[in-house]
């Protein structure tokens, strides 16, 4: 007995087009008119057509097989910073979101965003390369991007809280609980005054989920409480001499950072007794200042977010989502540092 299920096939023949245009229009290809597209869509609802997952799966093996190209057609777009403390992360996640999307079968490139960077300019130059996907990186502070392009021409992912708008689906570490588990180590090593201090730029760009953590810590951990210093430098690296008092004042026996002046770390830590100095924990591992730390797994990072984009430019999910999605990456604990007694 023939089945009455709708098929890719009947359902171009009922509307005039080709399978190879249905199918386009089904997955938002700029291939196909915009007005054709959402013709073919409402014909797809009305007769209750649902894509066979088998079909699908191979179809999507075999787009991704073939579809290596000579331009980049994904692009991580990026700003050039005057700071150089978090360089280590953001080559070992370029490093990966460029593995990742070539292992798939996508060229993958930057273009770094000056501060006047002209939108229509750079969509031209994207659209000209054929780029089909965009991962936002690492911007030199808080960016608006809602006009620099036609999102609609595009799959997003960002791998950066840095981008306050548009929303887009996500893929970053996971700083609420990177710092739980950081008071977590510590606490199990008998430290019992943890403080961190953070600038506050740097804490506006996890979303004040490190100071978060620590603030959860100070009222239900059952350590004394430090109270956080904030530094009003741009940039991630705490550089207030106010620091100095600060640590002479309130004594912490573990020091928590994202990065610091390394001469302003010093000279503070040469004005303690040796007995009082604290150990020196990183957020952001390897730091050479640090004793011990979370490993932000920038690899893991990259590899996430292009395989994420890898699927929306294949099922044709481009624009500014309505709902967008969060995936968090958690860390990894690196010790280093001795126990205290």
């Amino acid at each position: 007995m023939r089945s009455s299920r709708p098929t890719l096939r009947s359902l171009a023949a009922e509307a005039g087009v080709s399978a190879m245009a249905f199918s386009l229009a089904l997955r938002n290809s700029p291939e196909i008119a915009p007005k054709t597209r959402a013709r073919l869509k409402r014909l797809a609802r009305l007769r209750g057509y649902r894509p066979d997952p088998t079909i699908t799966k191979l179809m999507q093996h075999l787009r991704v097989r073939s579809s290596a190209r000579l331009q980049a057609n994904i692009c991580g777009l990026t700003q050039t910073r005057a700071w150089p403390s978090t360089v280590a992360f953001d080559t070992r996640e370029h490093d990966a979101l460029d593995r990742r999307a070539r292992a798939l079968g996508f060229a993958f490139g930057t273009i770094e965003l000056g501060p006047d960077a002209k939108g229509p300019q750079l969509q031209r130059v994207l659209l000209s390369r054929g780029v089909e996907g965009l991962v936002l990186m690492s911007m030199a502070g808080q960016r608006d991007l809602r006009e620099l392009l036609d999102w609609s021409k595009f799959s997003v992912v960002s791998v950066t809280a840095s981008v306050v708008a548009p929303s887009f689906h996500s893929v970053m570490p996971n700083h609420y609980d990177n710092m739980l588990r950081t008071c977590r180590e510590l606490t199990g090593r008998g430290y019992r005054r943890i403080g961190l201090a953070i600038s506050r730029d740097w804490d506006a760009r996890v979303r004040h989920r490190w100071t978060g953590g620590v603030a959860w810590q100070n009222e239900f951990g059952q350590t004394s409480p430090v109270p956080v210093f904030l530094d009003e430098t741009r940039g991630p690296a705490v550089a207030d001499p106010g620091f100095s008092a600060w640590l002479r004042r309130y004594q912490p026996d573990a020091l928590v950072l994202h990065a610091i002046d390394h001469g302003l770390l010093e000279g503070a830590l040469r004005d303690l007794p040796t007995r009082k100095r604290p150990t020196v924990i990183t957020m952001n591992w390897p730091n050479k200042l640090a004793d011990a730390g979370i490993d932000q797994r920038a690899e893991e990072i990259g590899t996430v977010a292009i395989n994420l984009l890898a699927g929306m430019i294949l099922q044709g999910e481009r624009g500014i989502p309505a709902r967008a999605n969060i995936t968090m990456v958690e860390g990894e604990w690196i010790s280093g540092a001795p126990g205290r007694q």
